[in-house]
């Protein structure tokens, strides 16, 4: 169970690290900045990215999620209430499936993603989500 927390801690790390690097001007994936919204956001040509403190919120819950998943497997202790272990997976586990699940369902706030954001998220994002929903599930299963 270790090496599977472990893996989506440091998934999760990654992640987390490249939203700091959107918040504070990084325009990688994308060649330029005022392509990244169509790139990781799916907005339309010309969209701005979403604000500076909203990117590093989302950073610091990713990063936050790395962390339930070690104390998920006890190799870290964040919560004074463990009976709440259960809970708090299960709800992250439902939470990156029903973000995976989106990526191929025909409607939905996600079909009107704009290219490449659209093939990205097929290729990339849902099926992480996915995986990563799968790993937070299992880790549940352990307790």
């Amino acid at each position: 169970m270790e090496l599977i927390s472990f893996a989506i801690f440091v998934v999760l790390q990654l992640v987390s690290l490249v939203h700091f690097g959107w918040a504070f001007g990084m325009a990688w994936p994308a060649k330029h900045r005022a392509a990244l919204p169509m790139m990781v956001v799916g907005l339309p040509e010309g969209s701005p990215m979403p604000s500076v403190a909203v990117t590093v919120l989302v950073a610091i819950a990713i990063s936050g999620l790395g962390l339930v998943a070690l104390w998920g497997a006890g190799m870290v202790n964040i919560f004074a209430f463990e009976g709440l272990k259960g809970w708090v997976l299960i709800c992250v586990a439902a939470i990156f499936g029903i973000r995976g699940v989106m990526t191929y369902l025909p409607f939905g706030p996600l079909k009107a993603a704009v290219q490449p954001f659209r093939s990205l998220d097929l290729r990339y994002f849902g099926p992480l989500c996915l995986m990563l929903a799968t790993g937070y599930f299992v880790i549940f299963l352990s307790l």
